[in-house]
């Protein structure tokens, strides 16, 4: 289980907030979400292992408003991984579309893996409106060796040049830290630049050159 994952929860699962008590209103949006089978995205955790730290997002209609809850892990019966790219091309302009099912075939055919987050992703499970002119397109690309950083970083950027919206995201290491791909493009070759690291259960910067060295050195595309 790790960040961006979908979380499905047991009908009338017990849970709070993160940050405390909140409008009963909120409460009842949470319970009702969690009825229609809607899925939570999995966040950072803390180091208590009987507690899941999980988050929504309410569609543009109700606030757009961003809730952090926290459930018992044996009130989730399926974590799935972050929802693929093509189940969101639906909801693009034809262009835009061409773009990202191309990066899509691309990075999988290195061996990496690739997922939608954010408010891309949200409208393809729900329904609901999220975007709006500015949004970015946010992608998470889980990488296991040097060959594939390097290709997934080519392709990101090429994609990237290519659309009207801003193409965000992040890249995953083995050990589960992700960076931003944009920040690790600018320093891909400075193994002493800082970058801020998402990690599993905190927020960090660590050189480069320790998150290089997580992965298998032997290039995919020898």
């Amino acid at each position: 289980m790790r960040r961006h994952d979908l979380a499905y929860l047991r009908p009338g699962s017990p849970f709070r907030f993160l940050c405390g008590e909140a409008a009963p209103e909120l409460v009842v949006s949470v319970s009702a979400w969690i009825g229609q089978g809607l899925p939570l995205v999995v966040s950072r955790q803390s180091h208590q292992t009987a507690e899941l730290q999980l988050a929504l997002t309410l569609p543009t209609l109700l606030g757009r408003q961003r809730l952090a809850c926290v459930f018992k892990r044996e009130d989730v019966f399926l974590i799935s991984p972050p929802l693929e790219v093509g189940k969101c091309l639906a909801l693009l302009e034809a262009g835009a579309g061409s773009v990202l099912a191309s990066l899509e075939a691309a990075i999988l055919s290195s061996g990496a893996s690739l997922g939608v987050f954010g408010s891309l992703a949200w409208e393809a499970l729900t329904g609901e409106i999220y975007r709006h002119a500015e949004s970015d397109i946010d992608l998470i690309c889980d990488v296991r060796s040097l060959g594939q950083l390097d290709h997934c970083l080519d392709v990101l950027t090429t994609a990237a040049a290519a659309l009207k919206v801003r193409l965000d995201g992040e890249l995953r290491f083995p050990g589960g830290d992700a960076v931003s791909w944009r920040e690790l493009a600018g320093c891909r070759h400075k193994p002493e630049a800082t970058l801020l690291i998402k990690g599993t259960v905190d927020v960090s910067l660590k050189p480069l050159s320790a998150l290089l060295e997580t992965l298998i050195p032997e290039s995919v595309h020898a």
